[in-house]
């Protein structure tokens, strides 16, 4: 009752700091423009395969997992809501459930109540484990990591104590799974074979885990085969990775910011220190899953870094013992208020991340939907725009949603672009950066140049702080005044949410 009662408080407080960006955002945050059209297209589809998305005036091939998809059109039709709605909602609730998920598969793998308890309280706080999952495009991350960390759970039930049963369960498991997340289907596969190495590489664990497998694969083979038949197999596994660079990675590990806090992070340290301690002592499961885990994507790394943090919990409490006198009792009690501090500061840096204008979780305007809402009704079909935020592409909800709210093409977006090779995918990126980089310093001759080499008639910049309270109150005021006392351009449309305008000097 006692550790129900517990995880109940931990699962509130990771469902907390979930629920701030979602609250105050009013509508999907960061992105999910294109997997609203994807799901669309299912709908449309009879609920179908689609052989192709039509998407910023590409033909996209359908080769995405396609459950998530199902599933969230399958709870707006159901339901009778609104589907933006569903990607609003779906993700939070996803992502919240993940926690109590890390806390079974932490008191499995550390077979303690308390190692469970702090490993799924160090994820539920740590901003990196949920920032990607709580945006519009979470209806397939959010449940993707949910059934990752499940299939993980029952993969260490595996190893330990192998049987037909959980052989079974982990297939079904892992191939919902990769119906539903691609990267999730890789951390589980990486977690899996690390979990089979360290912890117990027998010929009967072997054994089941090949049937699981086997299993997993009869399941995923449907979609499979239907997707190579129609596309190919490099459409499937060409995909380009968004995973961080290694060596970006190994410095965000290094400098105390890979639980993705927008300052040095004491628990990250804590994290870093658990891991060489253990890698000290040749235990090395966890520290080389943490490494793997977070080249895979930071989101994925929080997983073993839960459980670093649940390890060193468990390992000090049981150095805490009646016979323990003088420094024996006294440092292990002083390390464990330290950790709980540094989970405090968790905590709070949490609770403040919205705050953070590197952090991708904010939302379009109801201002800036209305300025897209005019674009559809008032621009040819065929007018192509440029947008210019001053954004990275990743965290850029204008670009994303641009092409959905808007049906126009926006000549920079980056999204759905992957799907069309790694060559278009990079001369995508190359555009954004280009255009993105005539904010600042703002530049008329940038834009007219930009324009040029890629094409476009018309310039949208959006007003109003885009990164939430702790950005910019306007992105692009400078650009605006250039633009619109330039000869070139034209003002074509003045609002609270956007400034239009229409390059007359081609």
């Amino acid at each position: 009752m006692r550790t129900a009662a517990a995880l109940a408080g931990v699962v509130l407080a990771g469902l907390l700091v979930r629920a701030i960006p979602v609250l105050l955002a009013g509508f999907p945050v960061n992105d999910g423009g294109l997997f609203v059209a994807v799901t669309r297209a299912i709908e449309d589809a009879g609920w179908g395969l689609p052989v192709s998305i039509t998407w910023n005036g590409s033909e996209l091939p359908f080769a995405y997992p396609p459950l998530g998809f199902y599933f969230s059109g399958g709870i707006a039709s159901l339901f009778g809501v609104d589907l933006t709605d569903v990607f609003r909602w779906l993700p939070m609730v996803a992502s919240a459930l993940v926690v109590p998920a890390v806390f079974l598969l932490g008191r499995e793998l550390l077979r303690s109540d308390l190692g469970g308890l702090v490993s799924a309280l160090a994820y539920a706080l740590a901003p990196a484990s949920y920032v990607w999952l709580v945006q519009g495009g979470g209806v397939t991350r959010s449940p993707g990591m949910l059934l990752a960390v499940l299939t993980i759970w029952q993969v260490v039930r595996l190893v330990r104590d192998p049987g037909r049963r959980t052989a079974i369960v982990v297939g079904v498991l892992a191939g919902l799974t990769t119906l539903v997340h691609p990267g999730a289907a890789i951390f589980v596969t990486v977690s899996s074979v690390l979990v089979w190495i360290f912890e117990g590489r027998t010929v009967a664990t072997l054994r089941y885990a090949l049937a699981s497998v086997a299993l997993a694969l009869i399941i995923v083979s449907p979609w499979l085969v239907i997707t190579i038949a129609r596309h190919g197999l490099g459409t499937v596994v060409g995909v380009p990775s968004n995973g961080p660079e290694p060596a970006a990675a190994l410095l965000a590990v290094l400098a105390g910011r890979v639980t993705g806090t927008a300052w040095f992070d004491p628990l990250a340290v804590a994290g870093l220190v658990v891991a060489i301690v253990w890698l000290v002592r040749r235990q090395f499961l966890l520290p080389v899953w943490f490494g793997v885990a977070t080249l895979v994507s930071y989101q994925y790394g929080m997983v073993p870094f839960g459980l670093l943090i649940g390890s060193a919990a468990v390992f000090l409490a049981g150095r805490v013992t009646p016979s323990a006198v003088g420094a024996a009792r006294v440092a292990p009690m002083a390390t464990l208020a330290v950790l709980a501090v540094a989970l405090l500061f968790e905590a709070g840096a949490s609770v403040l991340a919205v705050q953070n204008p590197g952090a991708p979780l904010h939302a379009l305007s109801p201002e800036r939907r209305d300025a897209m809402a005019w674009v559809e009704a008032n621009l040819e079909p065929e007018a192509e725009l440029a947008v210019v935020t001053n954004n990275v592409w990743s965290g850029d909800p204008d670009s994303e949603w641009f092409p959905m709210l808007a049906s126009r093409r926006s000549v920079a977006t980056v999204q759905g672009s992957e799907w069309l090779g790694e060559a278009a995918f990079d001369r995508q990126v190359r555009a954004n950066q280009a255009l993105q980089g005539c904010a600042e310093p703002a530049s008329v001759s940038c834009v007219e140049d930009w324009l040029s080499e890629w094409g476009g008639d018309y310039v949208f910049l959006p007003k109003g702080p885009l990164n939430g309270p702790g950005g910019p109150g306007d992105c692009c005021l400078e650009l605006r005044q250039l633009l619109v006392s330039a000869d070139a351009f034209a003002p074509v449309y003045e609002g609270p949410g956007a400034t239009i305008l229409r390059w007359v000097t081609p």
